[in-house]
């Protein structure tokens, strides 16, 4: 098994709470390889990782494929919008009001994390959208002071100055990881 996903395991393991942030390096993109099987059985090990805990997940992709698996939808929440429902951020008529009421959901399970054992987890996340995963994960990790922060990312691992004790960057596609066993 790939160290790193090892590394990941044990901080999940060890969480009362994890966060998982799904950025743009998690969707298919056939041309790099990561195919919709592969995304797919990503999500499936994550799944599994994510089991047992308490958890909530905020993604940036708007294909859907999250939905289909065994994530729970009702700790996910997916602020840029559907491809099957056709109402995405970058449509000129975004309707944000869709994703309002989930949006809620997770502020009121993010409350119930402070001052608690969190594992914060960026998946692929980049600068596409900074101020709805990146940017406020940072600052969430930087004000609970029992928080362990995992970002992976092939271009964009970098730790903030505030998370470096904290935090842990893997220089890696997401998928890759949750393939590796």
């Amino acid at each position: 098994m790939d160290i790193n996903r090892q590394l990941i395991e044990d901080k999940i393991r060890d969480a009362q709470y994890v966060l998982v942030g799904i950025g743009e390096e998690f969707a298919v993109k056939e041309d790099g390889g990561r195919t919709k099987e592969k995304v797919l059985q990503a999500y499936k090990n994550l799944s599994g990782l994510l089991d047992d805990k308490s958890y909530f997940i905020v993604t940036l992709l708007t294909d859907d494929l999250i939905f289909g698996t065994d994530l729970k939808a009702s700790q996910i929440v997916a602020p840029c919008g559907s491809d099957m429902s056709g109402n995405v951020v970058t449509n000129e008529h975004y309707d944000e009001s869709c994703y309002l009421p989930q949006w809620q959901n997770y502020l009121k399970w993010l409350q119930n994390t402070l001052n608690r054992k969190l594992c914060i987890l960026e998946l692929g996340v980049g600068f596409q959208y900074p101020s709805v995963i990146r940017w406020p994960f940072e600052k969430t990790g930087y004000l609970n002071k029992k928080a362990d922060f995992i970002r992976v990312h092939s271009k964009f691992p970098q730790m903030s100055e505030e998370l470096k004790d904290k935090g842990i960057s893997v220089g890696k596609n997401p998928v890759d990881i949750l393939q590796d066993k």
